[in-house]
């Protein structure tokens, strides 16, 4: 957290900046640290409400004509936020914008996103993507040189967004049904629907140190929230053919590591990922994690 916010002053450039930290119930002391180094920055201590509530608490009290939705992963690189603002003020009818993001060995991080789909579903659980005529059957768009000039998107990952005020104002913020993953997939169709339109600019370069092991518990979760945007948005019909993508998807993958983690203890983690995303996506389970407000009705 410490090393993304000294990236970041060092990274705005000549523009006024409010800083808001939301500290989701850490325990290692990281709001102190915070408030000492950075006194100008306003801390607001919560338990782990969820990124959408997060960002939402942090909204209702910024008062730029954008807010910045940073990640505590995400380290400014290259780029500066004024670089950035211009270009959204040179584009009055974006209202979300982002950046190119990489991981810490030089890999691009897929930002760029299609809208899901049960096709789309269907297609990343059969993996049929890796054929060169589907590429776009998945939602991830992994092509290294679309990233490199301005680019329209149906909707950019979240741990790196600015957005237009007007734009929330219309619209809302990020519904908190979502404690983590799609809420900014459902907030970017939200915004772009209201007649904004979603870009990538490729003026800041970041780097996104989360790494992309699968932890159980996250893997379910991202899984769970696709079942949310999906009864928010489709059919009922696909509602139900989404819901056996993600069931194919899981089980196809459960099988085929399972075997394998018997000898390659690496793997374990990832059989334990699919085996509880599979529990949860056919209703044996609940999600690992639940709004705030669900958990403490």
């Amino acid at each position: 957290m410490l090393q993304v916010l000294r990236a970041a002053h060092a990274a705005t450039g000549p523009i006024a900046v409010e800083w808001i930290v939301v500290d989701s119930g850490s325990t290692d002391g990281t709001p102190d640290a915070v408030e000492r180094e950075f006194p100008e920055i306003t801390v607001v201590r919560r338990p782990n409400i969820g990124f959408a509530a997060s960002n939402n608490l942090a909204f209702a009290s910024a008062r730029g004509r954008y807010v910045l939705l940073l990640n505590p992963d995400m380290e400014i690189v290259t780029g500066t936020l004024a670089e950035l603002v211009a270009k959204m003020d040179a584009n009055p009818g974006v209202g979300v914008g982002s950046a190119v993001s990489y991981y810490p060995d030089g890999t691009l991080h897929a930002t760029i996103r299609r809208y899901p789909s049960p096709l789309r579903a269907f297609g990343e659980a059969l993996m049929l993507a890796r054929l060169p005529f589907l590429r776009g059957i998945r939602e991830e768009d992994d092509r290294s040189f679309i990233y490199e000039t301005e680019q329209r998107a149906d909707w950019l990952v979240g741990g790196f967004l600015i957005v237009r005020r007007e734009a929330i104002e219309q619209v809302g913020g990020m519904d908190e049904r979502f404690f983590l993953f799609s809420e900014e997939t459902d907030w970017c169709l939200r915004i772009h629907s209201a007649g904004w339109e979603i870009r990538h600019f490729p003026t800041m370069r970041l780097t996104h140190h989360t790494g992309r092991a699968a932890r159980p518990d996250l893997y379910a979760q991202n899984s769970y929230s696709k079942l949310l945007y999906a009864r928010k948005h489709f059919t009922r019909p696909a509602q139900l053919s989404f819901r056996a993508a993600l069931v194919l998807r899981h089980a196809l993958r459960y099988t085929g590591f399972a075997p394998r983690a018997r000898r390659r203890p690496e793997l374990r983690q990832r059989v334990d990922a699919e085996r509880l995303a599979l529990r949860v996506v056919l209703g044996l389970e609940g999600p690992p994690h639940r709004p705030y407000s669900e958990r403490t009705a």
